[in-house]
């Protein structure tokens, strides 16, 4: 039986039990109550009361049984696979220039730490974090990690860009050889973020988003508007590039070099608060239900010993005179 079962179970029997007592209560009115032949008015709502009580305390008994029984059984084995949310970092020279930020005066590389800071402080929940830098070349430096701690190291000035060739700058590239090392991954449980400033040879064809590949998003580091001259060519943010990359992965691009990526692209990885809860819980009922039940069936009988009758029965004492004899 459930816990309301239970309750009605114990209500019942308890109203039969009331019911027989009070066809003898009035059997013997005149003597229990004196001349009155009948209790106190607040006393004829005892019954109903020891009924309720102790419905309640069985309601409450079974309730924190059930519960206890969910807890001890545990909860079901939940198939859903983890989130990877995998940062795509661009390690090239082009990153070092001081372009960006809201006022200009940070390194793009610095812009991209803030920014993966930013999104670390805001997800939550099973994820497997992950790193790959790329230059002229793609490394996965960190993948399945479940510590963000690791991914911050890697963002903390770690110089992965030195077991690279030098060379030109090849996004495309770079691009491809993640989306590859990502695609053998469970099935729409990777989020790929590219953190780049799109300054690179021409774009060779970018593969085909897989099905591992449950989101994209291209965010775009350093000044859009203004170059930097390195290389011998101007360096600056290329919005027509990003986008490129992010149509052809049927992603999104963000232009994060002054405000940080919009909370609602994060989906379901964002770690939201949950709302304060107003009133009791199951647990918390049931133990309230119990303590009153318990506390109504123990001071009732009290409770109609001392106030339940204007009848009082009086122990005549002995009247005796001197020497103790009786009168």
């Amino acid at each position: 039986m459930n816990s309301l079962q239970v309750a009605l179970t114990v209500l019942l029997l308890t109203a039969l039990a009331e019911w027989l007592h009070g066809i003898r209560v009035r059997r013997v009115a005149r003597l229990a109550f004196g001349p009155d032949n009948a209790p106190r008015p607040w006393a004829v709502v005892a019954p109903y009361l020891r009924c309720l009580a102790l419905a309640a305390f069985a309601w409450g008994l079974a309730v924190m049984f059930e519960l206890h029984q969910a807890a001890k059984d545990g909860k079901p084995h939940d198939s859903r696979q983890a989130t990877r949310l995998i940062f795509v970092s661009d390690l090239s020279p082009s990153m070092y220039l001081k372009d960006a930020g809201p006022e200009g005066k940070s390194t793009r590389q610095e812009r991209m730490r803030e920014e993966v800071e930013a999104v670390l402080m805001r997800v939550g929940g099973d994820i497997r974090f992950g790193v790959i830098g790329f230059y002229t070349e793609a490394k996965a430096v960190v993948m399945e990690a479940r510590d963000p701690e690791l991914v911050r190291n890697v963002f903390n000035g770690l110089p992965i860009q030195y077991i690279m060739k030098t060379g030109d700058t090849d996004l495309g590239s770079a691009v491809n050889s993640a989306v590859t090392l990502v695609k053998d991954l469970p099935d729409e449980t990777v989020r790929l973020l590219i953190f780049t400033d799109g300054d690179t040879i021409p774009l060779q064809p970018i593969l085909p988003r897989p099905k591992s590949v449950k989101e994209v998003l291209v965010l775009g580091i350093g000044n859009p508007r203004k170059g930097t001259f390195i290389a011998g060519h101007q360096s600056r943010q290329d919005a027509e590039t990003l986008a490129t990359i992010a149509r052809s992965l049927k992603g999104s691009y963000y232009d994060v070099n002054e405000k940080h990526l919009p909370t609602d692209a994060l989906g379901d990885m964002v770690l939201r608060a949950p709302l304060p809860k107003s009133g009791l819980d199951l647990a918390q009922l049931a133990l309230l239900a119990m303590i009153l039940g318990a506390v109504v069936v123990a001071f009732l009988p009290v409770a109609l010993q001392y106030l339940g009758s204007r009848w009082k029965v009086i122990r005549p004492e002995a009247n005796t005179g001197k020497g103790g004899e009786l009168r």
